[in-house]
């Protein structure tokens, strides 16, 4: 008897697998597209290699978590432009002993679309886009100002493939 109640747990706990391609979500991207270019994202800012930055961490989140095949812009079905706004560097807290910084908030905004190749149009579109990424910069940890840029260029690539699948 407890076997069948094992089985007939696995076959429910299995009809919301999808295939071979793994459980559903719920949100999923559009598959009438095939392919997806991603140009360097100009950058607005003083911080000149940003754009750069997230134009990589976001090809590469692309290929982790999207069917498409990452192209040049001249033969992808759509295209995923932006443009780096704004960096902004804040002391979030300060040592009480030395006065100098403890921990620093690195936060990146943006404006970017999603645009369909065939149309023209934008299949999504955001601005005013922003994510933070935060350092411990007192000793004993003196953690580089690169880290939080890190830190918030990963969680934009992430944020952006996530409303890529929300709003189509």
């Amino acid at each position: 008897m407890n076997l069948l109640r094992v089985i007939a747990l696995l076959c429910v706990a299995l009809a919301g697998c999808e295939g071979s391609k793994g459980w559903n979500t719920g949100a999923k991207l559009p598959t009438k597209y095939r392919s997806i270019a991603v140009p360097v994202f100009a950058n607005t800012t003083y911080d000149r290699q940003i754009g750069y930055h997230l134009t990589e961490a976001l090809q590469k989140r692309l290929q982790q978590a999207s069917p498409y095949a990452i192209m040049g812009e001249g033969s992808a079905d759509t295209v995923l432009r932006g443009k780096v706004t704004k960096v902004d560097i804040k002391q979030i807290s300060q040592s009480l002993g030395t006065g100098l910084s403890e921990e620093v908030g690195y936060t990146v905004t943006m404006d970017w679309e999603w645009v369909d190749m065939r149309t023209g149009k934008a299949i999504v579109a955001r601005n005013g886009f922003a994510s933070s990424g935060m350092v411990v910069a007192s000793r004993p940890q003196a953690e580089p100002l690169d880290l939080a840029r890190y830190g918030a260029v990963q969680r934009l690539a992430d944020d952006i493939v996530a409303n890529m699948q929300a709003d189509w």
